[in-house]
């Protein structure tokens, strides 16, 4: 008489196992990156960039800014230039990633907008013209420039923007070297620039000036 009692407590028991096993894992966070803040208390400026990047806000520290931002006007002040640590493609021609943010004081919209002008020669016929993009409700314009010797040995994104009568530009600059025909390294692919480019993009999108 107590069989029919056992076989449902063990049907019961099994059950119970079962609906455990199909319980869901909750998903975990992926694990962010830690950041610093830089923030211009004379330009009201700030943004974020990986904690492990090398910065600094004297030229010539980690880079020359003109010989990456080409295309930027003599009286442009560098402000900050944050730099990739390491290389993350040591096999390839890859040799540095920097986001420079530099500020050229009592600037014409026009004049601004010019700076992100690729200069003649610089890049494929015909130019590219500069386009208009929107980062955290500020308006750029974006332009890209190329240096071209055997190979293309500097790649620089310009994005410009007027703001308080000042033009702020920030450049995306990657830099390789050429290899030659005996050189062991490889030059660097188009997935390899892209990623490049996505770390210093990721840096840009968190620009924001001082609220007014």
């Amino acid at each position: 008489m107590n069989l029919p009692r056992i076989h449902l407590a063990i049907l019961l028991l099994a059950a119970t196992a079962h609906a455990q096993t199909l319980q869901p894992h909750p998903q975990q966070t992926p694990p962010t990156t830690p950041t610093k803040t830089f923030h211009d208390p004379t330009y009201k400026v700030s943004f974020d960039y990986p904690a492990t990047w090398n910065f600094s806000t004297t030229d010539g520290d980690l880079s020359t800014f003109h010989l990456d931002a080409r295309t930027a006007p003599r009286k442009a002040q560098l402000r900050v230039v944050t730099a990739m640590p390491e290389n993350p493609y040591p096999a390839s021609t890859f040799s540095g990633a920097y986001l420079y943010l530099s500020v050229t004081p009592n600037t014409s919209a026009a004049a601004c907008a010019h700076q992100a002008a690729p200069l003649p020669g610089s890049t494929k016929k015909p130019a590219p013209k500069p386009t208009h993009t929107t980062i955290n409700d500020i308006p750029f314009t974006h332009g890209h420039n190329e240096t071209k010797a055997i190979c293309i040995t500097q790649r620089d994104e310009v994005y410009t923007t007027r703001h308080a009568g000042a033009c702020y530009r920030v450049d995306l600059a990657i830099n390789n070297f050429c290899g030659g025909s005996v050189s062991s390294v490889k030059y660097i692919s188009s997935t390899e620039l892209d990623q490049v480019r996505t770390h210093l993009e990721s840096i840009l999108n968190t620009i924001h000036f001082d609220p007014q």
